[in-house]
């Protein structure tokens, strides 16, 4: 496995600022977020940052797009998917990463919540199956992430969401969900392994307290005996914000992180 940084960890630092500081860092490869760093169809900007990237000895992986599919599978028109497959072409990913909202944003008053939600739900395969065919025309595979609180807060519903998608290119992210017990994620990992593509790493606890990864160590090192499954070498671990959210924390968190992965390349 590889070592990334997820770019939306310093919203507030811009692009030259972050590439540098991953290069530093020894970290290989970044994931960059659509909603502050490359915003959704800015084409020239995503190319300008490859040339960047390709200067430092640096790779975009992925296209963090928060591109929200429950957000745009109600009233609201979306914007154009394929200005995200193209952003995310430019830039050089491989996978765009899409955000499934949070259940019942959105409801209509008068109605019930888990009518509303199972409309959404249904809406929400839909859309992620014509975005999966959307994205194969591009050479591209769709990530939708195990974030909590979400349609994918569970591990037996993020099953049946991919299920149901029915598609080869649908991946996810996996990371362990901080709202839960450590007993919990390894059993979501193991039912989630083959669909996972690349992994948040971090170190939360329930009440989203942030600690170094140095402290997680004992977990993480049982994450990742499940995450080598033979497909190690295609997954990507991006760190994803720092304990305490500053940039001068990247290095030594990377240095954990390989040391984990038992160094570049693994």
């Amino acid at each position: 496995m590889k070592g990334g940084l997820v770019s939306i960890s310093f919203r507030k630092l811009d692009v030259c600022e972050i590439i540098r500081k991953t290069k530093e860092s020894g970290l290989e490869y970044i994931e960059w977020g659509g909603d502050v760093h490359i915003p959704m169809g800015n084409v020239k900007l995503a190319r300008k940052v490859r040339r960047l990237m390709h200067g430092a000895g640096l790779k975009s992986a992925s296209y963090g797009s928060y591109f929200g599919l429950i957000y745009h599978c109600g009233e609201h028109p979306p914007l154009p998917f394929k200005k995200v497959l193209k952003t995310a072409k430019a830039l050089g990913a491989k996978t765009v990463r899409v955000w499934l909202g949070w259940p019942c944003c959105g409801c209509k008053k008068g109605k019930k919540d888990t009518y509303v939600c199972q409309n959404q739900y249904c809406k929400s395969v839909s859309l992620t199956r014509d975005l999966c065919n959307q994205a194969k025309k591009y050479g591209l595979t769709l990530s939708i992430e195990c974030h909590f609180a979400t349609l994918t807060d569970d591990y037996h519903d993020t099953l049946k969401f991919i299920k149901a998608v029915n598609c080869d290119n649908l991946r996810l992210y996996w990371q362990p969900n901080h709202s839960k017990s450590f007993e919990y994620n390894l059993e979501a990992l193991k039912a989630l392994i083959p669909y996972v593509s690349n992994v948040h790493v971090f170190n939360w606890e329930k009440d989203s307290t942030k600690h170094p990864l140095a402290d997680g160590v004992k977990e993480w090192q049982s994450y990742l005996e499940v995450l080598s499954d033979g497909n190690e070498k295609e997954r990507i671990c991006f760190l994803e914000f720092m304990h305490d959210g500053e940039i001068s924390s990247l290095s030594k968190e990377a240095e954990t992180l390989y040391s984990l992965l038992g160094g570049k390349n693994k």
